[in-house]
């Protein structure tokens, strides 16, 4: 039997604005509560050792959905801190959790790495068709790994920086912190908590302009985010040193 996993669905899109917060209230789009009803099969009720042993596993999401959990060895007090990882256009789970190469090796750590259903997160065109998988995806890791529920956050790259913002504001009860590499914007039907936000970006970036970010933390800071804010020389990119720097930040809640 997993925990609960929800996730309400945000308001993002590409014809908003790239910034609007407290719009309206969230809206509570799903709830999985146990394995079964997130697409396991008899073949995953294995051992909690062997389900989130150190290494690459893959999900079953059901419909034909997948997503990708890379485990770490270690945790505090047994338990592991987990990280929901959001890829950027034209990419798939594997590029989401590459983006965050830096941070894979660290002790104790799940990391858990959905895929759209098109080239982006639907959210981003205005309907949030890819929600349910992503609740499945966070059920999943859940239900297979010992998780200390107050060490969460969601992370993600380009359009899944994006998508993750929107998600960590909206959803501040479930993530405690959030991780934004090279967004696009943020926006949030409605905001819960005030997570903690890491946010990078390359000063050379010609597909989603720094002046972007610089907006996103400066409406943060305004609305009582605690920010932490990389500016680095690159382009579009997550390099090693950011990712590993993002996720060590998270890591020492």
């Amino acid at each position: 039997m997993a925990p609960e996993a929800t996730v309400r669905e945000t308001m993002a899109t590409r014809n908003r604005t790239p910034w609007m917060v407290g719009a309206s209230t969230a809206v509570l789009l799903a709830c999985v509560a146990s394995s079964s009803a997130v697409g396991g099969t008899a073949s995953e009720s294995r051992s909690e050792a062997t389900a989130c042993a150190p290494g690459e596993h893959a999900l079953k999401l059901g419909g034909g959905r997948t997503a990708v959990m890379r485990v770490t060895a270690g945790g505090r007090g047994g338990r592991k801190a987990l990280l929901l990882v959001l890829h950027g256009a034209g990419s798939k789970s594997r590029d989401g959790l590459r983006a965050f190469r830096g941070g894979w090796n660290e002790p104790g750590l799940v990391m858990v790495a959905p895929a759209s259903a098109g080239s982006t997160w639907s959210v981003l065109y205005g309907t949030d068709m890819d929600l349910a998988h992503v609740n499945r995806a966070v059920a999943r890791a859940l239900a297979r790994c010992p998780i200390d529920r107050s060490r969460t956050a969601v992370g993600g790259f380009s359009d899944g920086a994006t998508y993750a913002l929107s998600l960590g504001l909206t959803n501040g009860d479930l993530f405690h912190a959030v991780i934004a590499l090279s967004p696009g914007g943020a926006e949030a039907r409605g905001t819960v908590g005030r997570p903690r936000v890491f946010v990078a970006h390359g000063t050379r970036d010609t597909v989603l302009p720094i002046s972007t970010s610089d907006l996103i933390v400066r409406k943060l800071r305004a609305s009582g985010y605690p920010v932490t804010y990389r500016r680095f020389a690159g382009g579009h990119e997550a390099p090693v040193s950011i990712s590993k720097a993002a996720v060590r930040w998270f890591l020492r809640s």
